[in-house]
């Protein structure tokens, strides 16, 4: 099970990444998945919140032809829109940590591809 302290390292890297992105990323618009799933209300519980917006811009199911997730924006508001979120989140308050990690690094997955 992994500890609040490897959820902010993973928190950390998604950021590092997020600012390294390429140009070949396309940058984020008010118009792309991220700032409309971003800026959707918050669920019952913080996790709920998570959960749903990491499965509607980074789910499985997100991913394009080529395999990869075609959410990914770069800019404030594409990542950097959702590593400000994740700055911000209280990882103590009733979160699946387990389900947490898997989740973040499928992103830190992605972002080392591209």
């Amino acid at each position: 099970m992994p500890t609040i302290a490897v959820i902010q390292s993973l928190v950390k890297t998604i950021t590092a990444l997020a600012s390294d992105l390429p140009l070949s990323v396309k940058p984020g618009t008010k118009a792309d998945k991220i700032w409309i799933v971003m800026n959707l209300g918050k669920g019952k519980t913080p996790y709920k919140t998570f959960n749903r917006r990491f499965d509607a811009m980074f789910g499985e199911d997100c991913r394009d032809c080529n395999g990869c997730l075609e959410h990914v924006r770069r800019g404030k508001l594409g990542l950097g829109l959702v590593c400000s979120y994740l700055s911000k989140v209280n990882w103590a308050v009733n979160f699946p940590l387990d389900l947490v990690e898997i989740k973040l690094q499928r992103v830190i997955s992605e972002l080392k591809h591209l």
